[in-house]
Protein backbone atom coordinates (compact mmCIF):
# COMPACT_ATOMS: atom_id res chain seq x y z
CA UNK A 1 0.00 0.00 0.00
CA UNK A 2 1.35 3.27 -1.17
CA UNK A 3 1.50 6.21 1.25
CA UNK A 4 2.97 9.61 1.53
CA UNK A 5 6.91 10.60 2.72
CA UNK A 6 8.31 13.99 3.44
CA UNK A 7 11.91 14.14 2.91
CA UNK A 8 13.94 17.25 4.33
CA UNK A 9 16.29 17.99 1.78
CA UNK A 10 18.94 21.01 2.45
CA UNK A 11 16.45 22.48 4.71
CA UNK A 12 13.02 21.88 2.66
CA UNK A 13 10.43 19.27 2.83
CA UNK A 14 9.64 17.64 -0.37
CA UNK A 15 6.65 14.99 -0.61
CA UNK A 16 7.19 11.58 -2.19
CA UNK A 17 4.70 8.82 -3.38
CA UNK A 18 6.34 5.45 -1.71
CA UNK A 19 5.72 2.18 -1.03
CA UNK A 20 7.10 -0.40 1.14
CA UNK A 21 8.59 -3.97 -0.76
CA UNK A 22 10.02 -7.06 1.04
CA UNK A 23 13.63 -7.85 -0.06
CA UNK A 24 15.97 -10.63 1.09
CA UNK A 25 17.60 -7.59 3.06
CA UNK A 26 14.54 -6.55 4.72
CA UNK A 27 11.83 -3.82 4.22
CA UNK A 28 12.76 -1.31 1.09
CA UNK A 29 11.16 1.75 0.00
CA UNK A 30 10.66 2.71 -3.49
CA UNK A 31 9.59 5.99 -4.83
CA UNK A 32 6.56 5.85 -6.99
CA UNK A 33 6.04 9.35 -7.60
CA UNK A 34 7.57 12.63 -6.60
CA UNK A 35 4.71 15.28 -5.08
CA UNK A 36 6.17 18.42 -5.19
CA UNK A 37 7.95 20.92 -2.21
CA UNK A 38 5.65 21.01 0.79
CA UNK A 39 4.80 24.50 1.49
CA UNK A 40 3.68 25.21 5.36
CA UNK A 41 1.01 28.24 5.39
CA UNK A 42 -0.52 29.81 8.21
CA UNK A 43 -3.94 30.00 8.35
CA UNK A 44 -7.35 30.74 10.68
CA UNK A 45 -9.56 27.93 12.22
CA UNK A 46 -12.78 27.78 11.61
CA UNK A 47 -15.73 25.66 10.22
CA UNK A 48 -16.55 25.05 6.66
CA UNK A 49 -20.83 24.70 5.91
CA UNK A 50 -22.47 21.73 4.72
CA UNK A 51 -22.49 20.85 0.99
CA UNK A 52 -24.39 18.79 -0.85
CA UNK A 53 -23.82 16.38 -3.64
CA UNK A 54 -20.80 15.99 -5.97
CA UNK A 55 -19.72 19.47 -5.06
CA UNK A 56 -18.41 18.19 -1.73
CA UNK A 57 -14.91 17.56 -2.32
CA UNK A 58 -14.63 21.29 -4.20
CA UNK A 59 -16.27 22.87 -1.52
CA UNK A 60 -13.93 21.19 1.57
CA UNK A 61 -10.76 22.33 -0.71
CA UNK A 62 -12.01 26.03 -1.17
CA UNK A 63 -12.63 25.68 2.42
CA UNK A 64 -9.55 25.05 3.76
CA UNK A 65 -7.34 27.03 1.17
CA UNK A 66 -9.32 30.39 2.04
CA UNK A 67 -8.95 29.85 5.32
CA UNK A 68 -5.06 30.02 4.20
CA UNK A 69 -5.47 33.04 2.46
CA UNK A 70 -6.24 32.33 -1.34
CA UNK A 71 -8.29 34.15 -2.95
CA UNK A 72 -10.29 33.91 -6.32
CA UNK A 73 -8.75 34.71 -9.65
CA UNK A 74 -9.81 33.41 -12.79
CA UNK A 75 -10.97 30.21 -12.90
CA UNK A 76 -8.86 29.40 -9.58
CA UNK A 77 -7.20 30.48 -6.23
CA UNK A 78 -3.71 32.13 -5.78
CA UNK A 79 -1.54 32.71 -2.97
CA UNK A 80 1.58 34.30 -3.41
CA UNK A 81 3.00 31.39 -6.23
CA UNK A 82 0.58 29.16 -5.28
CA UNK A 83 -2.37 28.04 -7.64
CA UNK A 84 -5.26 25.85 -7.16
CA UNK A 85 -7.09 25.28 -10.33
CA UNK A 86 -10.53 24.17 -9.85
CA UNK A 87 -11.33 22.34 -13.22
CA UNK A 88 -8.25 20.02 -12.80
CA UNK A 89 -7.96 19.46 -8.81
CA UNK A 90 -4.68 20.83 -9.20
CA UNK A 91 -2.30 22.70 -6.84
CA UNK A 92 0.93 24.21 -8.45
CA UNK A 93 3.85 26.88 -8.20
CA UNK A 94 4.61 29.36 -10.34
CA UNK A 95 8.25 29.11 -10.66
CA UNK A 96 10.75 32.36 -11.94
CA UNK A 97 10.93 31.13 -14.73
CA UNK A 98 6.70 31.20 -15.49
CA UNK A 99 6.76 27.72 -15.32
CA UNK A 100 4.47 25.22 -12.79
CA UNK A 101 5.66 23.05 -10.46
CA UNK A 102 3.70 20.29 -7.97
CA UNK A 103 3.03 21.81 -4.74
CA UNK A 104 2.16 20.15 -1.62
CA UNK A 105 0.49 21.52 1.69
CA UNK A 106 1.36 20.64 4.89
CA UNK A 107 -2.70 21.13 6.01
CA UNK A 108 -4.16 19.42 9.22
CA UNK A 109 -1.79 16.47 9.40
CA UNK A 110 -2.18 15.44 6.09
CA UNK A 111 -0.97 16.75 2.85
CA UNK A 112 -3.32 18.72 0.15
CA UNK A 113 -1.52 18.49 -3.29
CA UNK A 114 -2.74 17.28 -7.03
CA UNK A 115 -2.22 13.64 -6.39
CA UNK A 116 -3.96 13.22 -3.34
CA UNK A 117 -6.70 15.70 -4.57
CA UNK A 118 -7.23 13.86 -7.84
CA UNK A 119 -7.30 10.75 -5.80
CA UNK A 120 -9.87 11.31 -4.21
CA UNK A 121 -12.17 12.83 -7.14
CA UNK A 122 -11.68 9.39 -9.07
CA UNK A 123 -12.28 7.30 -6.71
CA UNK A 124 -14.78 4.56 -7.63
CA UNK A 125 -17.41 2.50 -5.84
CA UNK A 126 -16.95 -1.19 -5.36
CA UNK A 127 -19.28 -3.63 -4.00
CA UNK A 128 -17.43 -3.61 -0.31
CA UNK A 129 -18.61 -0.98 1.04
CA UNK A 130 -16.24 -1.22 4.61
CA UNK A 131 -13.22 -1.38 2.38
CA UNK A 132 -14.70 1.43 0.17
CA UNK A 133 -15.32 3.55 3.70
CA UNK A 134 -11.89 2.69 4.95
CA UNK A 135 -9.74 3.48 1.76
CA UNK A 136 -11.89 6.83 1.32
CA UNK A 137 -11.84 7.85 4.77
CA UNK A 138 -8.13 7.15 4.64
CA UNK A 139 -7.77 9.49 1.36
CA UNK A 140 -9.45 12.25 3.61
CA UNK A 141 -7.02 12.14 5.97
CA UNK A 142 -3.76 11.79 3.80
CA UNK A 143 -5.28 14.85 1.89
CA UNK A 144 -5.59 17.37 5.22
CA UNK A 145 -9.12 17.97 4.28
CA UNK A 146 -11.53 17.60 7.35
CA UNK A 147 -15.26 16.26 6.43
CA UNK A 148 -17.99 15.60 8.57
CA UNK A 149 -19.44 12.21 8.69
CA UNK A 150 -22.73 13.63 6.82
CA UNK A 151 -20.65 15.07 3.67
CA UNK A 152 -18.59 11.62 3.86
CA UNK A 153 -21.90 9.58 3.57
CA UNK A 154 -23.38 12.34 0.60
CA UNK A 155 -20.20 12.56 -1.06
CA UNK A 156 -19.84 8.73 -0.91
CA UNK A 157 -22.96 7.88 -1.97
CA UNK A 158 -22.62 10.76 -5.00
CA UNK A 159 -19.39 8.76 -6.09
CA UNK A 160 -20.90 6.19 -9.53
Amino acid sequence: MAYIRVKKIKDQNYAYLVENKNTSSGPRQKVKRYLGRVHKLEGTNGNHSKMEGDGILHALTISELKKLGFARKGEGYVYRNLIFSCSEHSLKKKTKSNTYKEAVISLNGGYLCSFTLQRIANFKRTKDFNSDAYILARYFLESGLQIGEEDFVKFYQALR
